[in-house]
């Protein structure tokens, strides 16, 4: 089988959102369960990321960072909560870069109420690109009909990777459903990459035809293929199922940059 990262996964195990929608879709949303997962379709690296949503920076690293050292293949990326950008909250994440414990860190517009490029957000942009450190930012639809998704539209990052043009910015779920604005951020900006993550939630028994429209757009419009990544937003939906499903949306041709070699480079891993 083809060497694959998974660029988006989650592991808080605790949380009750995601217990309860994985056991009604039969998905074993547990660490048994995500060693099978990473077994079965040979994930060579996941990228855990803290659910920091209501938990203060860092947040719940703590908990990925002893599962990483539980399992090599897992690397870490924490999350940044607007309200929790103090001082010490940037030295605590400099200090994991420091120790190469994280790999990168991730903001959630639409969770939070914040656009991506409000000020509170700028020290840990330019601390990212001081170490060489993606910023990831969620954007599109939500997991939660209460958030506010308009805070959560990909066109702001703009602005941020204009502004910060050494840090490089990770759009999550490629803008879904603002797929044409997020395309047209990764074509303008060098440092804006995206990942095809969570296009899809659930079980689906085949690929629905907008999810190939959407990937084939995005890959011709932009010309950028070195600048997708695979990710499955984990344990929304099983890791075999979505794998089939990004493998028919992309041409075969780019299976190796978008399942490997792009998260390996821009992720230093």
């Amino acid at each position: 089988m083809m060497k694959i990262i998974d660029a988006h996964i989650h592991t808080n195990f605790s949380d009750k959102t995601n217990l309860a929608f994985t056991k009604t879709h039969g998905i074993d949303f547990s660490w048994k369960g995500l060693q099978n997962e990473l077994a079965i379709n040979q994930i060579e690296k996941a990228i855990a990321i803290t659910t920091t949503i209501k938990s203060p920076t860092p947040g719940e690293a703590d908990i990925l960072l002893d599962q990483a050292q539980k399992d090599f293949r897992l690397k870490i990326v924490c999350s940044i909560h607007p309200d929790f950008v103090g001082k010490e909250h940037l030295k605590a994440v400099e200090q994991l870069f420091k120790q190469n414990k994280i790999i990168g860190i991730k903001i959630f517009p639409g969770y939070h109420p914040v656009y991506p490029d409000d000020q509170r957000y700028f020290p840990f942009y330019e601390l990212a690109g001081k170490y060489n450190k993606p910023v990831i930012i969620h954007t599109g639809d939500t997991f939660g009909s209460h958030y506010r998704v308009k805070y959560a539209h990909p066109l702001p990052i703009d602005d941020i990777a204009v502004q910060f043009r050494k840090t490089t910015f990770v759009i999550a779920h490629l803008g879904n459903p603002w797929i044409r604005d997020a395309t047209e951020l990764v074509y303008k900006n060098e440092n804006v990459y995206a990942d095809i993550s969570a296009f899809c939630i659930g079980c689906v028994d085949k690929t629905p035809k907008y999810i190939i429209d959407d990937v084939s757009y995005a890959l011709e419009a932009s010309g950028r293929p070195d600048k997708f990544l695979y990710g499955s937003d984990w344990p929304l939906v099983s890791m075999k199922e979505y794998i089939k499903i990004i493998m028919k949306a992309v041409p075969k041709k780019y299976h190796k940059q978008i399942f490997f070699e792009n998260a390996k480079r821009m992720f230093n891993i």
